[in-house]
């Protein structure tokens, strides 16, 4: 089978959700959704989640697999995606989670580190900037690769580093299927990317991102993502009108680091249209 595995990344906001879409479409095959909210169900408004128009029917996988009351890790998209990934001629993955697609595609086993609830209920304990220079202090590479607010994945973190005794990012790992994507991002300017963040957090409070948090509240009460989102915290931690402006900081501030894991890619081929990619895979 000649097998084509076309990755479309890029920072939020970039435009590559629309691209993978009519790439689908050209291609005729189906996208491996790789953000790390976008599995969540009820988070439609708050993770830029494409409805089903404009899907434009073109099958989208890991959309709505998971409720906010569950976790979900680089390891489940893995375990989730790799069937997708082996039975599929043509496949696009789309996304901005990193770490997903790269433990996806980094030809690698998994790392297998069994649960220590004692040591996560220890850590829940920590504030989310103390807890972030505990991993800093015990893996300063993979604390580069995960948000500073991003608390269940930082507590995976320190439990992995502490189960291997060792930084994870030093961890051998045997290797495991060997795929050849074809690396695509979408080249933007940095302060077009920044104007368009702005003006995605308006159309979001426009649709009404404000309520979708309120009724997740009621609906999710002990979900710890409501926390751990950008587009929800801010709700909890600012009054609204400030809220808005520090949804739109923090955004930029995650398009930047996005940006910082893209660009040491050398793989990573930046493009402009659909045309750009088509040019690369002929």
């Amino acid at each position: 089978m000649n097998k084509k595995i076309i990755v479309l990344t890029g920072p939020t906001a970039s435009g590559k959700t629309n691209l993978a879409i009519d790439l689908a479409i050209k291609l005729n095959c189906s996208i491996i959704c790789a953000d790390s909210r976008i599995v969540f169900k009820d988070f439609d408004i708050v993770s830029a989640k494409p409805t089903l128009e404009e899907r434009k029917g073109v099958l989208h996988h890991l959309i709505d697999i998971k409720t906010p009351l569950e976790t979900y890790s680089a390891g489940d998209f893995t375990k989730n995606a790799k069937p997708i990934l082996d039975k599929e001629e043509t496949i696009i993955i789309s996304g901005g989670s990193w770490f997903y697609i790269k433990s996806l595609l980094d030809n690698k086993e998994l790392i297998e580190c069994p649960c220590n609830f004692e040591l996560r209920n220890y850590y829940e304990t920590f504030d989310n900037d103390s807890l972030y220079k505990e991993l800093q202090k015990l893996d300063h590479k993979r604390a580069l690769e995960i948000h500073p607010n991003n608390k269940d994945k930082i507590i995976r973190s320190i439990e992995m580093c502490l189960y291997l005794k060792k930084p994870v990012s030093e961890y051998i790992r045997k290797d495991n299927d060997n795929y050849c994507p074809k690396w695509f991002m979408v080249d933007i300017e940095r302060q077009e990317l920044y104007n368009r963040i702005n003006a995605r957090v308006d159309s979001m409070i426009d649709k009404g991102l404000y309520q979708e948090w309120m009724n997740n509240k009621e609906k999710y009460p002990n979900s710890k993502l409501l926390n751990n989102t950008i587009g929800y915290s801010e709700f909890s931690d600012f009054e609204y009108k400030e809220a808005v402006d520090k949804i739109k900081q923090h955004t930029r501030n995650f398009a930047k680091r996005q940006l910082t894991y893209f660009n040491s890619n050398k793989e990573v081929v930046r493009i402009k249209t659909i045309e750009d990619i088509i040019k690369q895979l002929t």
